[in-house]
């Protein structure tokens, strides 16, 4: 499994919302509502690039008030 951590923008109004949206994603392993330019961190597992590329665009980008996501992919070099 792979893994990677998503950081969120969303309308600050709604983050609580959209962080119970996110842990109902089946993968999602971890939700935290963080202060600063983003507004929420989300860390999934995933088995190919292909499978995140799909649940991001598919589950994560489509809930509301989600704004805008940055993806940040594990090096397994460690």
């Amino acid at each position: 499994m792979l893994r990677a951590y998503l950081l969120i923008i969303c309308d600050p109004e709604y983050r609580f919302q959209v962080a119970h949206s996110l842990e109902k994603i089946e993968n999602v392993v971890n939700v935290d509502v963080i202060n600063g330019p983003y507004d929420l961190v989300v860390e999934i597992i995933f088995d190919t690039m292909e499978d995140l590329k799909e649940k991001i665009q598919n589950n994560i980008q489509d809930i509301d008030n989600v704004m805008s996501t940055l993806t940040l992919i594990l090096s397994d070099d460690m």
